[in-house]
């Protein structure tokens, strides 16, 4: 096990200068890196296949959730943020056999230090009609993460979510173009 790790570490120097300069890089940092990278796509698993209820298990009880300025606070804002809107009803079975939404990650840059980690990563939504249709994008943005490692966990402390695209009408009040939110 520790021969493959080390492997991996070597590879890791080749491929990821940028991370090696920027960090120091070793089997701990590179573990949480990739748990890290772990959690955030799992996360957006649980999202795409209808787990919304579900996604402020994913956060600290005390933690920030900033979605194009509509902030959140704590377990319940968090998961009041996720709720389905009041009268809108689930899609029927056979319409959410044929539509099917992913959202892919790109681009990682997490930086670990000690028990806490910082992520920046590009998400983009893809809609699938049907089998036999294109997909097409339906929005983009970029996701701002602090996480922190409780109990062995990492979990979300600070997340900001900006949109570049494909703004849903609900964020339109509270929209402002920006960087990283805590850079501001």
């Amino acid at each position: 096990m520790l021969k493959k790790i080390a492997k991996v570490i070597a590879t890791a120097t080749l491929v990821l200068p940028v991370v090696a300069q920027s960090q120091e890089l070793t089997m701990e940092t590179l573990l949480d890196r990739i748990q890290v990278e772990d959690f955030l796509t799992r996360y957006y698993y649980d999202l795409s296949n209808g787990k919304a209820h579900e996604l402020a298990e994913y956060f600290t009880t005390d933690a920030v959730l900033d979605v194009d300025s509509m902030v959140a606070k704590g377990h319940v804002e968090i998961g009041k943020l996720y709720e389905r809107p009041e009268g809108a009803n689930p899609p029927s079975e056979p319409e959410a056999q044929r539509r099917r939404g992913h959202m892919l990650l790109t681009n990682p840059v997490i930086t670990i230090n000690g028990n806490e980690a910082e992520a920046h990563v590009i998400w983009t939504g893809v809609m699938n009609e049907g089998v036999g249709k294109a997909p097409s994008l339906y929005e983009q943005g970029r996701e701002d993460t602090k996480l922190v490692k409780q109990n062995g966990k990492w979990l979300i402390s600070y997340r900001c979510i900006s949109s570049d695209s494909g703004l849903p009408d609900k964020f339109d009040a509270t929209y402002t173009p920006r960087g990283v939110c805590w850079e501001k």
